[in-house]
């Protein structure tokens, strides 16, 4: 009993092994179809890239509203966040001691206007005199100089008084132009002086707006070689209407141009500003917004191909070439166009066949099966 239990024991324990053998043998048949890859068959063509910049937005009037002169601030016109009109009243800082100063510089006035008559007589009279030769000459120059006096006198209480009555008109903070009043930094009681940093309020405009973007050195010369431009100007001009999106996506459905680009590169960073305008009729952009302005580029005679098609290695970019059945690993030249797609514009040719995904898989020189039905871009 105990040798027919045994026997059952080895037949098993041989059963088993065959079992495990065929399995491996089964894996040695996927290992063989694991080179089984989708190609690509490149031809050349145009493709159109939308090139995205990170931008800051700001109002084309963008105003801060100060104080011209210092005082308590009495009134708050206007609400916060609230949309004003061109000349409608936003503060009034208190008025009463500029009312004084203008009662006091129409008296000075009146005064100055008294002294000039008198002085204007004395010289009528000392002129009568002069010509009965009852009076020299010196006592007619004294007078005429003191009616000169007396005139200067009046002047500059005149002047005293239009500095008063505009002292007083600036009590009242009128809104430069039509926009939306930002929060303030000022409220009822709060003194404001004209030599103040801080500003009472924002006025921003957004009807019109500028999308400032930067680019470095490198990639400002590689537009002046792309659209063969010398000079800022004539980038300026031949660079296509741009997009402008939020940062979640949303388009503005007006277009914008490119309109400034900065004259000197930033000290630390070496990067240069380009000014893009847009109207913002909606106001779906707000000064102080942030966005992507897209730019296309039309790039011509290239190869687009997918990412994964692509292998990099520092700063070059190898692809897999099919010849003869086996992968043969070739650099090319381009750029990133997006997330999916690669741009190559050297080291391929019309009708090469490549490894279309899945290349960092790949060694160089291993046979590969191609899988029916290529991949189509």
């Amino acid at each position: 009993m105990l040798i027919e239990t045994y026997r059952s024991y080895i037949l098993g324990s041989v059963a088993l092994c065959a079992l495990l053998a065929l399995v491996s043998c089964g894996e040695g048949a996927v290992s063989t179809s694991s080179n089984v890859y989708k190609t690509l068959c490149v031809k050349r063509q145009d493709f159109t890239q939308m090139r995205q910049f990170m931008s800051n937005i700001e109002s084309k009037e963008n105003i801060n509203v100060n104080a011209l002169i210092g005082g308590t601030l009495k009134t708050v016109c206007v609400k916060e966040g609230a949309r004003v009109k061109k000349g409608q009243p936003l503060f009034i800082i208190d008025q009463a001691p500029y009312i004084a100063a203008v009662n006091a510089a129409k008296a000075q006035v009146v005064t100055a206007r008294a002294a000039l008559s008198t002085a204007q007589l004395n010289l009528d009279g000392k002129e009568k005199l002069y010509e009965q030769q009852m009076v020299g000459e010196f006592d007619l120059r004294r007078a005429r100089h003191a009616k000169e006096e007396a005139a200067a006198q009046l002047e500059a209480a005149q002047a005293e008084l239009a500095a008063a009555r505009s002292n007083l008109d600036y009590t009242t903070i009128y809104s430069p132009v039509d926009g939306t009043i930002s929060i303030m930094n000022f409220t009822e009681g709060d003194v404001v002086f004209p030599t103040s940093t801080l500003s009472i309020a924002t006025i921003a405009a957004n009807k019109q707006i500028y999308a400032y973007i930067t680019l470095s050195e490198k990639l400002l010369v590689n537009l002046f070689e792309e659209y063969d431009c010398s000079t800022s100007d004539e980038l300026l001009k031949k660079l296509p209407p741009v997009s402008l999106y939020t940062t979640w996506g949303e388009e503005l459905p007006q277009k914008g141009h490119f309109d400034a680009v900065s004259g000197e590169a930033d000290v630390l960073t070496g990067s240069v500003l380009l000014r893009a305008s847009f109207d913002n009729p909606s106001e779906m952009f707000r000064n102080g917004s942030n966005g992507y302005v897209g730019l296309p580029t039309t790039r011509h005679g290239v190869f687009v191909i997918p990412q994964e098609a692509t292998i990099h290695i520092q700063d070059k970019c190898f692809v897999y070439r099919i010849v003869d059945g086996k992968a043969v690993s070739t650099e090319v030249k381009g750029l990133s166009a997006n997330d999916e797609h690669y741009v190559v514009t050297s080291g391929l040719n019309d009708g090469d066949v490549i490894i279309a995904e899945n290349a960092g898989m790949v060694t160089d020189g291993m046979a590969v099966v191609q899988e029916t039905g290529k991949k189509k871009l």
